[in-house]
């Protein structure tokens, strides 16, 4: 019998470790890993790598290391197809059949079709595209020493994140303070008031989903720091020389970030499967796939509706991890003769960081900020980072970046 995981994400990474923890040897069970990346992605911190507060290695955890138990296999490759009628998953040069299925392959970046984002705005989903944007960064100051025009210089000098979500609004804020709190001071010619930083955001708050209180608390913060917040923006295209909004502007800004929105993976399209306007797969109680059984859909790419919802739940690494950790669970049970648990998400709580000393919390309910919810961000975020290594390493990152000095090397 043959349990295939595709996608070492958080759903696939913690249903991985609760069913090698519950599997007995004497089911003759073979689990299977696959994903084209060697290492787990610590998502949650990808922003603090784009604005030198991490080191990029120290967020990814190596698949390998996992290995030595002994446990599974793992294939370091990309999944070409899955063949849901003959229970068969097609990668580069390999056919592996399934008897158990778990869809974790996570999503992609969503550009809503805006002309000229795909082309000109940076995303930030995997280390690759945040290094660049780091790099983009720096060049953009060493440009800006050596450019004489003032106007140039300004636009050169000014930075847009688009997307007020979680992931848009903590960039927005380590990034001023990467500009205004260290790159200003590394690079002396660049004059105080030239550059800026934007925050786009298509609706009239920030952190939808969230309880309200939330963004506005977001809001006043990064306001107060400098943060030039654009509510109600509407972005209809994407150049060279900047952004094109729906009222008409045209706001020149050298360096476009797009943290607007996810689509599932381009694997899921062509299956024949129940799915929502925004392309998830739609799952059941057990986050069981409809006709299909033996066949789960975690973390990003699914959408799981809790009894009487509109509206599944967000694609958030907590929400991954619990789903993760019930279809692990569940086909332990179904491997013993036993009954299936329905998921049930349990909330933990919110916490978005706002930048040096500061973040906002949601925990039972009661909201709060500044810093005890920055520390408490902090606390939470490395308790999460996978391995000891990683742990202690990022932690001697924001040892660095607090006392010392940020991160500001061009990385090739």
């Amino acid at each position: 019998m043959r349990i295939v995981i595709l996608g070492a994400g958080f759903g696939g990474l913690t249903a991985l470790e609760e069913l090698v923890d519950r599997l007995k040897p004497e089911w003759d069970v073979e689990v299977v890993l696959v994903d084209r990346h060697p290492y787990h992605l610590f998502t949650p911190l990808l922003f603090q790598v784009v604005t030198g507060g991490v080191d990029p290695g120290h967020i990814a955890y190596p698949i390998r290391w996992l290995l030595r138990s002994g446990k599974f296999k793992f294939y370091e490759t990309e999944v070409k197809a899955i063949d849901l009628a003959n229970k068969k998953v097609y990668l580069n040069n390999i056919e592996l059949g399934y008897d158990f299925l778990i869809i974790g392959m996570g999503s992609t970046t969503n550009f809503f079709g805006v002309p000229g984002a795909e082309k000109c705005a940076f995303p930030v989903k995997t280390i690759r595209e945040a290094v660049a944007i780091k790099n983009r960064i720096i060049d953009a100051y060493r440009q800006a020493e050596m450019e004489p025009n003032e106007e140039m210089r300004r636009c050169i000098l000014s930075f847009a994140v688009v997307g007020g979500g979680a992931t848009g609004v903590e960039l927005a804020a380590s990034l001023h303070d990467l500009v205004h709190m260290v790159l200003d001071q590394d690079y002396p010619r660049v004059k105080e008031g030239e550059t800026q930083v934007y925050l786009i955001e298509a609706t009239n708050a920030l952190l939808g989903g969230l309880p309200p209180k939330l963004g506005e608390i977001a809001l006043n913060s990064l306001k107060n720091r400098g943060v030039n917040v654009q509510l109600g923006c509407r972005i209809t295209g994407i150049s060279e020389e900047g952004l094109q909004t729906a009222d008409g502007r045209h706001i020149q800004i050298h360096t476009v970030i797009w943290a607007s929105g996810i689509k599932p993976s381009p694997l899921v399209e062509p299956l024949q499967l129940e799915k929502g306007k925004d392309g998830k797969i739609i799952v059941g109680p057990y986050l069981d796939v409809a006709k299909w059984p033996g066949v789960y859909a975690v973390g990003d790419l699914a959408a799981f509706f809790e009894p009487g919802a509109t509206r599944p739940l967000p694609a958030t690494a907590a929400v991954a991890v619990q789903e993760g950790r019930s279809v692990g669970r569940n086909i332990a049970h179904i491997l013993h003769d036993e009954d299936q648990s329905p998921f049930r998400y349990v909330f933990e709580g919110d916490l978005i960081a706002l930048g040096r000393d500061a973040a906002v919390a949601n925990i039972f309910g009661k909201a709060f900020n500044n810093f005890p919810a920055w520390v408490l961000w902090r606390a939470v975020h490395l308790m999460k980072v996978p391995g000891f290594r990683n742990r202690m390493s990022v932690a001697q990152d924001w040892s660095f970046d607090y006392f010392l000095h940020r991160d500001t090397m061009h990385l090739e």
